[in-house]
């Protein structure tokens, strides 16, 4: 019963509630910081939405690995992590692109640091990385995080495997970063995700369906949250990066 008990937990299917608990307690002793040393209320960076904020009972956790399954890629994900960016750069912490469907506008990310009151955006640090394949994708997310060095990494990946969200959920829960990992629509089996957050798009009928620019409106379907049953909320108007 053991070996079958480890068996599950080595493919990702189920993990200790003990081992929950441990690794989102914070860096400083007996827990007493969180996200890159600060109070313990940094442990939660807002999604920019207060519905899905409540719904996650406070945003995004760092130490965490989370999950947004796009039914269409740049239909509003980005503009949720957007918080989570500014928190990176306002500690002087890297952000990570593994993977990108394609480059970030710098001009962007700069005017929403400057619009955020960040005196200088310009030496925000965003490094991109374009690995050859998922595995090598997986192995540099891995280096980044137990380096201790990132403040949000983002991963782009078409599916990945229990084992490789595993492995990703252990790595995060030795630094105090924000992890998201964002892909298509997958099924519901088990992975060592904290959130899984669908992001369904209602295109808008009256105008064509650009993939670089999709109109209409969003809804987001939480297949898994910390502390909370799935959950399907009402639809919103498409959100856009901050600007």
């Amino acid at each position: 019963m053991q070996a079958n008990l480890q068996q599950l937990m080595d493919k990702g299917a189920l993990w200790r509630g003990g081992e929950w608990k441990n690794s989102g307690q914070n860096s400083g002793k007996n827990g007493e910081f969180g996200a890159f040393g600060k109070a313990a209320a940094t442990d939660y960076v807002s999604t920019g939405q207060p519905l899905l904020d409540q719904a996650l009972g406070g945003g995004w956790r760092c130490q965490r690995v989370h999950e947004l399954q796009c039914e269409y890629a740049f239909s509003g994900e980005l503009s949720l992590l957007a918080p989570a960016v500014i928190a990176a750069a306002s500690a002087a912490r890297p952000v990570f692109w593994l993977a990108p469907p394609a480059l970030p506008y710098a001009p962007a990310i700069a005017g929403m640091l400057q619009q955020a009151g960040l005196t200088n955006p310009e030496s925000a640090q965003h490094i991109v990385l374009t690995p050859a394949s998922e595995a090598d994708t997986l192995w540099a997310a891995e280096s980044i995080l137990h380096s201790g060095q990132a403040g949000v990494l983002l991963l782009w990946a078409d599916s990945l495997s229990a084992t490789a969200v595993r492995r990703l959920h252990l790595a995060a829960a030795e630094t105090d970063a924000w992890v998201f990992v964002l892909t298509g629509i997958q099924n519901e089996e088990a992975r060592s995700y904290a959130t899984r957050l669908r992001v369904l798009l209602t295109p808008d009928k009256t105008h064509a369906m650009a993939a670089n620019a999709p109109r209409g409106q969003v809804q987001w379907q939480l297949l898994k949250r910390h502390g909370g049953w799935p959950i399907r909320l009402p639809r919103q108007p498409l959100p856009r990066w901050p600007a």
